[in-house]
């Protein structure tokens, strides 16, 4: 095993490695800007390596203490060793040199929005199970690291995780994956994968409203409820929500804020999820329709159209692509899709459609760039904004506006 003593890291990539280059490129985990470390090379293809950390020699200015005892091994956080106002620094960076890169547009990122909180901000946890254990995969490798708690998650899902790992200490039975969901209206949900005693774990745990045991919801009630701004959103247990309870009233009022002057008549609202964009701007525009490929978002959408008594929004069930043929004459087209992006026949429909505006809402900056160097030959990139949805990660949400260029 080749060792290297005494290197600085100059950099940190987009998925938060440092960067050495010794010949070559040379990544190395856990380490910050400005750290000099020795490593040991794990991997050497050509001019790419990738290392461990040996020793630390000198730490970086930008290093505090994690809080966290399983950062070195938890594959759920990458930056709780970074001060905060670096890791909003190193986010509208990254997109920065990705502008540049990929879009090589004049266009320089407004401003990225901080966390309210740096901890406990996710309203949502997903742990596996292992031997009676629950945690979260080894960053390395698919090796259960078993966790008593976790900085970033709501303090009662920390503490219902922890109630979780010893029903299954206690008992002869087995969990395979467990999901964790409390909205701001202290409503909580637990979906379960295993081999235990149905009745026996829901009345171990009666100040969780919904309970899915194996795909059978056993109790009285199927959807937790959550508020934002004036209106309330039910969630099932295959819904997707926002993670960070307080970035997301951030992001939505900026597309509130975006909407609400521009007298838009028609908006699709793309990969819709449970409806909460379309039923927030259902206020400021004509008529809405939402398309989601999620049945059980698609139910809830509905349901919570009827829960906020609002008439002019309709939902679509099926594919994004499948379905945008059907639609004309339309203003403004908000897109929310997957990480993979926009799919090509997507992105030629919304060149048919020629909306006069796009909003499009981005958890992976690269996928976005590559969808904009697409969209770029009918619209012009008026603004980018960032939103630090997933604090002490590397990953950022992004918000663009885009309008029809004037000579199409």
């Amino acid at each position: 095993m080749e060792i290297i003593k005494d290197v600085k890291i100059e950099k940190l990539d987009h998925f938060g490695r440092g960067i050495i280059r010794d010949k070559g490129i040379i990544f190395v985990d856990d380490t910050l800007p400005e750290d000099v470390v020795d490593i040991a090379i794990t991997k050497d293809k050509k001019n790419l390596k990738e290392a461990k950390v040996l020793a630390y020699k000198k730490r970086s200015p930008l290093y505090r203490e994690s809080l966290c005892p399983y950062h070195l091994h938890c594959g759920g956080c990458h930056f709780s060793e970074l001060l905060y106002e670096k890791q909003l620094l190193y986010k509208k960076e990254k997109v920065q040199e990705l502008i540049e890169h990929m879009l090589k547009e004049n266009l320089v990122v407004k401003e990225i929005i901080p966390s309210r909180e740096e901890y406990h901000y996710r309203n949502k946890i997903t742990l596996h199970g292992k031997d009676k254990k629950i945690g979260l995969y080894d960053k390395k490798s698919n090796d259960l690291i078993p966790i008593s708690h976790c900085l970033l998650v709501d303090k009662k899902i920390d503490e219902l995780m922890n109630r979780v790992a010893v029903f299954f200490r206690d008992r002869d039975a087995l969990v395979y994956d467990v999901m964790i969901r409390k909205t701001t209206l202290e409503e909580a949900m637990i979906v379960i994968h295993g081999r235990l005693d149905y009745e026996e774990f829901r009345k171990e745990f009666p100040d969780v409203k919904v309970i899915v045991i194996n795909d059978q919801i056993v109790t009285r009630d199927s959807h937790i409820k959550e508020k934002l701004f004036d209106k309330e959103f039910y969630i099932s247990n295959r819904s997707f929500f926002q993670v960070n309870r307080w970035t997301v009233l951030d992001l939505y009022q900026k597309i509130i804020d975006y909407v609400k002057d521009k007298h838009f008549n028609t908006c699709l609202d793309l990969y819709c999820g449970t409806g909460t964009i379309a039923l927030l701007i259902s206020d400021f525009v004509q008529k809405v329709v939402g398309v989601e490929v999620v049945a059980e978002a698609i139910a809830d959408a509905e349901e919570n159209k009827k829960l906020n008594g609002i008439f002019n929004v309709d939902f679509v069930l099926g594919k994004v692509e499948d379905h945008l043929n059907e639609f004309d004459d339309i203003d403004l087209i908000i897109v929310d899709p997957p990480r993979e992006g926009l799919d090509k026949k997507t992105k030629n429909s919304l060149s048919d459609i020629r909306a006069k505006n796009i909003v499009y809402v981005s958890c992976d900056p690269v996928t976005l760039m590559r969808d904009l160097n697409d969209l770029k030959k009918l619209y012009d990139i008026d603004e980018m904004i960032l939103f630090d949805m997933f604090p002490n990660t590397y990953h950022v949400e992004t918000l663009c506006f885009l309008s029809l260029k004037k000579e199409i």
